[in-house]
């Protein structure tokens, strides 16, 4: 029986403070990957000079003349890589060595096409992300967000989606639900195209399970403030025109009227509160997501023809998956 051949992808962008560390991880492996690939969304502070200094021919890197994006990036890494499974990493990850070891009994199940490890914060007391789910108010939901490791909640089993800082992707799932050349919607540029890919694939009849033996460490951009309106409102406004646009993109996409209006009670007042918020104080918000309105036709036009796809897994489902958090042991979520 063949080997079947991993490929890490890392995309930096001005991440030359934190390349490093990331780039050490991956050739520390108990199971090395068979080939890495680094994308650079045009930096300028010297990443490119840092990743080649390390990697000492030990990686192929790509340097775009543009940022596009945690999406187009990966997309572009994606089309380069030739691994039956992708381990998708930001710079400021650091896998423990048997990291790739741990998550790959994950996939044995020929359905699974995402595996989520565990996402601890520098403290290794801390989770950052356990695996994502979908809120009532359909809000993305990282499993255990910075709160205590807890074994009983961050525990192994399905979940909707893995975070973006470290997702492991099957190259048949990939393949099976790609809209043409493209995994991740390229509208999205950044933020939340991790949730919509797990949606996608779970239309699609693909699985996604949690495996909490393979454990990295997210620094999550030194570990932000949420602020007082949330981790979205403390970025800059362009990024956070980003989260509430694709946001919305998935809902349109994906999402069912019958679902929304059960649900109405959660996501009516948050979608107020958000909008409330940026109106009052953040208009130019407003202003960037404004800019992008021609994506919700595309949106419309994905839906539409997701209504007649059919994937490895038969036909695609019209149904939403099951919200809010987590249940119990042996229930899928």
């Amino acid at each position: 029986m063949t080997k079947p051949t991993v490929s890490v992808l890392l995309l930096t962008w001005n991440s030359r403070d934190v390349v490093g560390a990331a780039l050490t991880s991956i050739w520390a492996q108990s199971c090395p990957p068979d080939e890495v690939i680094v994308v650079d969304n045009a930096s300028t502070d010297g990443t490119p000079e840092m990743v080649e200094e390390i990697a000492g021919g030990r990686a192929r890197l790509v340097l775009l003349t543009r940022n596009l994006g945690y999406s187009g990036g990966f997309n572009q890494a994606l089309r380069l890589a030739g691994g039956d499974f992708l381990l998708l990493l930001n710079p400021d990850v650091r896998l423990d060595p048997d990291f790739i070891e741990q998550a790959l009994p994950g996939f044995d199940d020929p359905r699974v096409g995402i595996v989520a490890g565990l996402l601890l914060r520098p403290d290794r007391r801390t989770v950052d992300s356990s695996g994502l789910f979908l809120a009532r108010s359909r809000k993305t939901l990282d499993r255990g967000f910075a709160s205590p490791l807890d074994e009983s909640r961050d525990r192994a089993g399905p979940v909707l989606s893995a975070c973006g800082a470290a997702p492991f992707y099957r190259r048949a799932m990939i393949e099976d639900i790609a809209d043409g050349q493209e995994f991740f919607d390229s509208g999205y540029f950044a933020f939340r195209e991790d949730l919509e890919v797990g949606w996608r694939a779970w239309r699609a009849g693909w699985k996604a399970v949690c495996r909490p033996e393979a454990v990295a460490i997210h620094l999550r951009s030194g570990g932000a403030s949420r602020g007082r309106l949330g981790l979205a409102f403390a970025r800059p406004p362009a990024l956070t025109a980003h989260i509430i646009k694709n946001r919305h993109l998935s809902l349109l996409r994906h999402d069912r009227l019958g679902s929304l209006l059960l649900d109405l009670p959660w996501w009516l007042p948050r979608e107020i509160a958000y909008f409330g918020a940026c109106l009052l104080l953040r208009p130019q918000v407003l202003v960037e997501i404004w800019q992008y309105r021609s994506l919700l036709a595309r949106a419309w036009r994905q839906r539409k023809h997701d209504r007649r796809r059919r994937g490895q897994w038969g036909v695609w489902s019209d149904r939403v998956p099951a919200r809010g958090l987590w249940k119990v042991e042996g229930e899928s979520p």
